[in-house]
């Protein structure tokens, strides 16, 4: 006792030495609505006698029941379940009494026992109570705290009465109470609401789970708590104590009483022969403080008599005789306590044990999951931590409450949600627990990929950085000291004298570190795959649920939950949380079909792929929208009961489920638009087998877009056939984070009866296999939809697949033509009755939806078809003669052509596949020509022939663009100047047979001269010498046909004036084949012009060498100029001509183009003799 006196004076101060304490309490939660009016008892009442209302229901409504008997149960639990708001935002949660024994440690030597268990910044501290758990009761449930005890503690059993403080509940302790009992009966004054002008707030209880968060179950009391939940009970008030710089959610029972003089005060019957003891002063202190009651009154009596009141501030209480005490030394033990316990106690789900011996000195904090870990290994004493499961009821229940219940415009940490969710599970065992367990995965999946998840543009909260410092945040202050021994030690203590120092002088020393949850993902594909993890540890916790009716069957079981009221009917479809959106979606599907031929156009549009037009694909937004929140919820009218094991587990199925959906689809779009085809037809099918999982019919509104969205897997592998390879092994290959959700719908669904499902192709044996199965996926997908602008585009989307199978036959004809392999009669029928069939349905297609663009495109197809067929019969016409002998497939090649033309209307409407389309019917129309003109005899006489010829050339004429600045507008000039070239020649040709003096000679003269003309300024624009060369020379000898046909000199004489004219224009020819390369000429535009398939250039194909070429016009030249000088010398001679004088100089220029000198070229002597002749004057 001198020891404990000796305590108590040197923590003494006086009033002039006070720091202000600051001390703020809010009640959180208050039974008694309304205090009672403080009723001012006369002298000499005698309290041994009982009020008529004694233990009366109208008294005890204010809560004075509790005076008598204070409850010792593990009441931190039940606060933090009433509050799981509260659970990281306050330092701790604790009944009052266990906080003041806390503050009370400098000023007493009784022992201090507690248990102390962490959930996230919050400590939950629990008496405990040594002697009645280990030393009289002998259950199992403490044997392992026993062993401990025993062991570690208590040197030896004799020292147990030295080390701990009984609680002894003797007659005058018993009487005491029922005396204060008595006295605050008394006290209550008849109640007049006008004379109460204080009242406390109402309840302040949690609030009801968000209504946008699903159902999850409940733990059960026996669950939450460590102890029987029948012995809890709800405290008078809850209140939020700020207490310096801590924060505490306390739990008290102090009565308060209020009046019209006394609007707040609480009541102290003090035995009047006895002086107030400091520790008694603590107690009426901090009552007050934690209540924020200002005032006291003290009713003095002798043997129960009232003697007299006294009325005390709260702020004196300290400094009162006989109680003083430091307010600033209780200030430094709150602090230095709490440092201490959070600097230690760092462990979420560990349960650690404050301690204090009595008279002792030290405070030790053991680690009990840590030390005691050997006898609690499962399978020895399995569960006997009485605190396990609760601690974790609580992390499941703090957690929810932070995502589903965030505070308004604070949202919750994500990081910190993790960690508890975690934690909760490895306290759990699954198969005792599976409920919690299937509720905290489930939960986890959301945190990654929320219910509101839109897959094809996720838009989710960035997980790395939000709330790292909420697991300090509220501790930074406290821990920059730490107490004890190393951190890695599990016991830990800290003098009772260093509680006591001064919280500003304390020794710095490193602030310590707590351990984090383990870093939260950062892409999208990780939270994906975790969030399919956990939906796979759930689906491995429903075979644990309990069936509560053992005579009911399985089948009984799924029927009583369909036809339960409260619940969701598991044949009801539970809507994605997002839809398929009209518009939204046939622009996807347009950006689907573009997106497969980029490549292909690249090079050139020879497979002759869908394309779109500019304004369809400059923007292109999701295909998905996501609904509201409620809508993507089951729709319960009342959640399941907490014993009806099979609601539950049906409940948390489909929620599983619906997430493994959400998952998998998010993850298929972001691996869709990452071009990984192989894994995202993976999982869109795995979408589809969930869906199937949860709803068994043919019919479901989501089958349809996933069936398309497979379609659109199966298209562009196709597309993309040379990285065939690449998709089969992404398809193939298991992931292990969705094995659990691979293993259960294996034991769960049956899907090879799903026909709709066996529509999604496993293998990818060849590019056509997979268009086929596009195919099929995309017309059961138009089966099922009911929307009008959905089924044009899921048209559209077939026409393309139609498309793309046609393009791999008519590029087997090609391939044939290219390496000249000759195809059996039968492939080649076979492969243009099938090119035909895909067409035509393709055609089709496009016609029902009116896409002009992709109609035009079609029918051009089918005319590079019937042109690919029509070449391959010409080269192989002897074996495929009887096949294609009634077959005009040049003739339906140009028809196909101008129908896609008609279709498009006008160049305007697209240009680039307006020249396309332009380009090859031209082509197709000049080779028909150059096959008539080669071949007459498939016409009665040769003018019908050479009719025809015309007829076509002027054709293939008409559609060479030479007016608009296309990409192909070079080889439309070399075109239009190669059928020139050849009209010409043919007019010449007719010439030779028409007598001269006809008008018709003069009409076939005029065209022959303009296209002459014409074809040669072409040619010398496009820089094209030899060709130049070779028209010029033609143009001489039509002025020598009609030398030879003239019989008067002066016409003779007109028609050589003209060929002089011509040489003329030789005189640059020839200077530009001896200033250029003829090869680089040839190759300018060679390249471009020629088409590997069909004959465009017949000079180009009859003379490969150029120099041979040019050797051979050069020799014509000569000739030509040989032939002109004898008719000049001639006419010159007979004198009756302008060239009657020009004699001598003819001959000499004659002589000089015999007497060609050895040393000399083609070019410097011809061009002397060409300038000599066109220098003569006539």
């Amino acid at each position: 006792m001198d020891n404990q006196n000796n305590k108590i004076n040197s923590l003494q101060i006086s009033k002039t030495e006070f720091d202000t304490i600051k001390s703020k309490a809010v009640v959180k939660y208050s039974s008694v609505l309304r205090p009672p009016n403080f009723a001012h008892l006369q002298c000499n009442t005698d309290l041994n006698l009982p009020p008529s209302n004694w233990l009366s229901s109208a008294a005890e409504s204010y809560g004075l029941k509790h005076m008598l008997s204070h409850s010792d149960g593990f009441s931190s639990f039940q606060m933090a379940h009433m509050f799981p708001d509260c659970i990281g935002e306050v330092d701790v949660v604790s009944d009052a009494e266990n906080i003041k024994r806390l503050l009370k440690i400098p000023y007493s030597n009784k022992s201090v026992s507690m248990m102390v268990h962490r959930i996230e910044n919050t400590l939950l501290l629990d008496e405990f109570d040594v002697h009645k758990h280990l030393m009289v009761q002998t259950v199992d449930d403490w044997e392992w705290l026993r062993k401990f005890f025993y062991g570690h503690i208590l040197e030896s059993f004799d020292r147990k009465e030295k080390c701990i403080t009984h609680k002894v509940n003797t007659f005058d302790v018993i009487q005491q109470r029922s005396l204060i009992s008595k006295f605050l009966h008394y006290s209550i004054a008849e109640s007049s609401n006008s004379n109460n002008d204080y009242q406390l707030p109402n309840k302040m209880l949690p609030s009801p789970p968000s209504l946008s968060a699903p159902p999850l179950p409940e733990p059960t009391p026996e669950e939450e708590f460590p102890d029987d939940p029948k012995t809890h009970r709800v405290f008078n008030q809850n209140v939020l104590w700020n207490f310096e710089d801590l924060r505490m959610l306390l739990g008290t029972d102090l009565p308060i009483f209020g009046g019209g003089t006394y609007p707040c005060i609480s009541l102290r019957l003090r035995d009047m022969s006895k002086p107030i003891s400091v520790l008694t002063g603590i107690d009426y202190w901090l009552d007050n403080l934690m209540c924020n009651v200002p005032e006291v009154v003290m009713c003095y009596h002798l043997n129960g008599i009232v003697q007299k009141y006294e009325l005390v501030k709260t702020e004196d209480l300290p400094y009162l005789n006989d109680s003083k005490f430091s307010p600033k030394v209780i200030r430094d033990v709150a602090q230095n306590i709490l440092s201490f316990l959070k600097s230690n106690a760092t462990k979420a789900g560990h349960t650690y044990w404050l301690f204090k011996g009595k008279n002792d000195d030290v405070v030790k904090l053991y680690d009990l999951t840590s030390l005691c870990s050997e006898s609690l290994v499962e399978g020895r004493c399995e569960g006997q931590n009485p605190f396990t499961v609760p601690v974790a009821m609580l992390l499941y229940r703090v957690a929810r409450n932070l995502k589903h219940n965030p505070d308004v415009g604070i949202p919750s940490s994500p990081i910190t949600i993790q960690m508890l969710l975690n934690n909760c599970l490895k306290l759990l065992n699954k198969t005792k627990y599976p409920q919690i367990v299937t509720s905290v995965n489930y939960m986890l999946s959301d945190l990654y990929i929320p219910v509101n998840t839109n897959p094809t543009s996720p838009k989710l909260d960035d997980l790395t950085n939000i709330g790292e410092d909420s697991l300090t945040s509220h501790i930074d202050s406290d821990d920059d000291s730490s107490f004890g021994s190393d951190d890695d030690s599990p016991t830990f203590s800290v003098g009772v004298h260093d509680l006591c120092l001064s919280h500003k002088k304390k020794n710095k020393s490193k602030k310590h570190k707590f351990p984090r949850s383990e870093p939260v993902v950062k892409t999208l594909e990780e939270r994906c795959q975790k969030a399919l993890y956990h939906v796979g540890c759930g689906l491995s916790c429903l075979q644990y649920f309990k069936n509560l009716n053992p005579h009911c069957t399985d089948e009984n079981n799924m029927k009583q939950f369909e036809d339960e009221p409260k619940m969701a009917a598991s044949s009801d479809a539970i809507p994605m949380p997002y839809s398929v959106s009209e518009t939204d979606q046939q622009m996807k599907d347009e950006k689907i079909v573009n997106k497969g031929i980029k490549n292909k156009n690249r090079k050139r549009n020879k497979a002759n792929t869908i394309i779109e037009s500019d304004n369809e694909t400059k923007n292109v937004p999701s295909t998905l929208l996501c609904k509201s929140i409620a809508e993507t919820m089951p729709t319960w009218h009342n959640p399941p009961d907490a014993k009806d094991s099979d609601s539950w587990k049906q409940h948390l199925r489909v929620l599983l489920y619906e997430k493994a959906c959400l998952s998998y689809a998010t993850l298929a779009e972001h691996e869709f638009t990452c071009n990984k085809y192989g894994v995202a037809l993976k999982h869109f099918r795995s979408v589809f087998e969930c869906r199937l999982c949860i709803i068994n019919t043919n019919i479901n509104d989501l089958f349809g877009f996933l069936l398309g969205r497979c379609g659109d897997c199966c298209l562009l592998i196709a597309q993309n056939w040379d990285k065939a390879q690449q998709y089969t092994d992404e398809f193939k290959t298991d992931s292990n984070y969705d094995i659990e959700i691979r293993e259960a719908l294996q034991s769960e669904c049956d899907n090879c009866t799903q026909e709709d499902f066996n529509l999604i192709p496993t293998l990818f044996e060849s590019k056509e296999s997979m268009l086929n199965a596009a195919a099929n996926c995309y017309g059961r997908s138009l089966e099922l939809e009911t929307n009008e602008k959905n089924k044009n585009n899921l048209n559209r989307r077939i026409g393309n697949v139609y498309n793309e199978i046609t393009s791999g036959y008519i590029d087997e004809i090609a391939t044939a033509l290219r390496d000249k392999i000759e195809l059996t009669p039968t492939r080649l029928q076979w492969l243009l009755k099938q090119s035909k069939h895909y067409l035509s349905k393709g055609i089709d297609k496009f016609e029902s939806t009116e896409d002009l663009i992709n109609l035009a495109l079609l029918y051009s197809n089918m005319g590079r078809l019937y042109r690919h067929v029509s070449y391959y019969s010409s080269q192989y016409m002897v074996s495929l003669g009887e096949f294609l002998k009634d077959e005009d497939f040049t003739n339906k090649a140009v028809e196909s052509y101008t129908k896609g033309l008609a279709v498009l209307g006008n160049r305007r409407f697209n240009p680039q596949l307006w020249d396309m389309v332009c380009w090859d019917l031209s082509t197709t129309i000049y080779n028909m020509a150059i096959q008539s003109q080669d071949d007459p005899s498939i016409f009665s006489d040769r003018a019908e022939a050479e009719k025809e010829v015309i007829s076509l050339l002027l054709k293939a004429l008409k559609y060479c663009d030479l007016e608009n600045d296309s990409s192909r507008k070079l080889l439309y000039e070399f075109r239009a100047a190669y059928i020139h070239d050849r009209l010409a020649s043919l007019y010449h040709h007719r010439l030779r047979c028409l007598e001269v003096d006809i008008p018709k000679f003069k009409s076939t003269l005029h065209q022959c001269t303009s296209h002459y003309n014409r074809a040669y300024e072409m040619f010398f624009k496009m820089d094209r010498p030899l060709e130049c060369l070779e028209i010029l020379i033609k143009s001489i000898a039509l002025d020598e046909l009609q030398i030879d046909s003239s019989t008067n000199s002066q016409s003779k004489v007109k028609f050589i004036m003209s060929i002089t004219q011509t040489l003329g224009k030789c005189i640059s020819i020839l200077k530009m084949l001896g200033e250029n390369s003829i090869d680089e000429c040839k190759e300018k535009y060679s390249d471009d012009h020629n088409d590997s398939l069909e004959k465009t250039d017949r000079s180009c194909e009859d003379d490969q060498d150029s120099e041979k070429k040019k050797k051979k016009l050069l020799k014509l030249l000569e000739e030509r100029l040989q032939h002109i000088l004898k008719s000049m010398i001639k006419l010159a001679m007979a004198k009756t001509s302008k060239l009657a004088n020009k004699t001598n100089e003819l001959k000499v220029i004659y002589g000089e183009l015999l007497r060609k000198s050895s040393d000399a070229d083609d070019f410097s002597h011809l061009l002397r003799v060409v300038t000599q002749i066109s220098e003569l004057s006539f």
